[in-house]
C-alpha cells in the first residue's frame, strides 16, 4: 500500500508498541535515577519532585504542582528532557517491560536532612547565554545574581552522563543554601527537578528595600519582570522578588515573617488561558490562585494587587518583544507600572 504523502511513519513495530506501554512506569522512573517513598494507598511518591506521584497500577503519573499528568511516554519527555521519539526508545531501552516482579523499594518519608548543592562548574558561560540569549533576561541582573550564588551552572554525574544545569538558589537569615532547583539551559529542554533535602519555604529572592514584595511561581520569570522594569527606567533593585518554585505561597510566607516592614504584596503567578480541570473545564490555574492568595493577604491586613502578564508568563512577555519589537514599550509598562 502506498504511503499517504506527508505521513509521517513511527519507527517501532506493533509489539514495540505494546512493550512501551505496557512498561510499569515506577519501574522505568527507578532505572532513571528516581527514589521513590510512601504515597497514599493509589500512588508513590517521587522524592524531591514537591508534587509528583506516579500511580502504583503503574501506567501513568500526575503532577500537583503544575496540576498536570500522563503516561509514561509523557512522563520521559518532561522529566528526562527528551523528544516523543526519544522517550519511546528509552523507554523501550529500559529493559524494566523485562522484570518479572515488580519490586518497588517503598521508602517512609523521613526528616528533611541538610541540603547539599550540586557541584559548580568550570565556569558559567553556558547558563549566563540561556538566560541572556534565549531567556533575554538582563546580564546585569543574571551577573548579580550569579555574584550572589543565587544562579549558577551546576555539573552533575548522572547515570553514566554528565549533565550540566542551571541551579537557583535559596537561602536561610544565616546564608546557608536551603532550596536548589534545577533546569536544564536549552530552549527546547524540560528537566526540571528539585535537589534532595530542598525546602521550598526558602524560595529564590531577589533583595530589595522597599514595602512592597513580588511574587512568581518561577526565578525566571521573578527576572524577567525585573528586566522589564529595567528597560522602562525603573530601579529593579528597588523592590523585592521571591520565586515560590510551584503555585503556593510557602515561600512568600516566611519571606514575610523575615521582613516585617514589607506590608504590599504583589501576586505575578501565569496567565493560564489554556489551562483546564481533570474534567477539561476551563481554569486558569495561575490567576484563580492569585484570587485566593489576594483574599487570603487582605485578610491579613497586606495591601495587595495582581499584576497578570499579557502573555503566558513575565518570561515569554520579554522574549516577545525581541520576535515583535512593536510591543517592546507596551509589554515594558504593563511590568514596570507604579501601583
Amino acid at each position: 500500500m502506498p504511503q499517504q504523502a506527508g505521513r509521517r511513519i513511527m519507527p517501532f513495530t506493533e509489539e514495540q508498541m505494546r512493550q512501551i506501554y505496557n512498561t510499569n512506569i515506577i519501574d522505568f522512573a527507578i532505572a532513571q535515577g528516581f527514589e521513590v517513598e510512601k504515597g497514599d494507598r493509589a500512588t508513590v511518591h517521587v522524592k524531591n519532585s514537591g508534587g509528583l506521584y506516579l500511580f502504583k497500577h503503574g501506567r501513568g503519573f500526575y503532577c500537583f504542582a503544575e496540576e498536570k499528568g500522563g503516561d509514561i511516554v509523557d512522563f520521559a519527555m518532561r522529566y528526562l528532557g527528551l523528544e516523543k521519539i526519544g522517550a519511546m526508545e528509552a523507554v523501550l531501552g529500559s529493559r524494566a517491560y523485562e522484570l518479572t516482579a515488580h519490586a518497588v523499594p517503598i521508602q517512609e518519608k523521613s526528616p528533611r536532612g541538610d541540603l547539599v548543592l550540586p557541584p559548580r562548574d568550570r565556569d558559567d558561560r553556558r547558563v549566563f547565554a540561556y538566560l541572556t540569549k534565549t531567556r533575554r533576561i538582563d546580564p546585569e541582573i543574571v551577573g548579580e545574581m550569579m555574584r550572589q550564588g543565587r544562579v549558577y551552572q551546576s555539573r552533575q554525574e548522572i547515570n553514566g552522563k554528565i549533565r550540566c544545569n542551571c541551579a537557583f538558589v535559596g537561602y536561610d537569615g544565616d546564608g546557608k543554601p536551603r532550596y536548589c532547583a534545577l533546569r536544564g539551559p536549552g530552549a527546547g529542554s524540560k528537566f526540571r527537578q528539585d535537589v534532595e533535602h530542598s525546602d521550598k519555604t526558602y524560595g529564590f529572592t531577589m533583595e530589595g528595600r522597599s514595602r512592597r514584595v513580588y511574587e512568581f511561581e518561577a526565578p525566571i520569570d521573578a527576572m524577567s519582570h525585573a528586566t522589564l522594569c529595567k528597560m522602562q527606567g525603573i530601579d529593579w533593585r528597588k523592590d523585592y522578588r521571591v520565586s515560590e518554585g510551584c503555585l503556593s505561597s510557602r515561600a512568600l510566607k516566611h519571606f514575610l515573617e523575615t521582613h516585617p516592614e514589607v506590608r504590599e504584596i504583589v501576586f505575578c503567578y501565569d496567565n493560564d488561558t489554556d489551562g483546564k480541570l481533570a474534567d477539561g473545564t476551563p481554569h486558569n490555574h495561575g490567576q484563580e490562585r492569585a484570587k485566593q492568595e489576594k483574599a487570603y493577604f487582605d485578610s491579613l491586613g497586606f495591601v495587595t494587587y495582581i499584576q497578570t502578564p499579557t502573555e503566558k508568563d513575565f518570561n515569554k512577555m520579554l522574549t516577545s518583544l525581541y520576535e515583535q519589537p512593536e510591543l517592546k514599550k507596551e509589554a515594558c509598562e504593563d511590568a514596570g507600572q507604579e501601583l
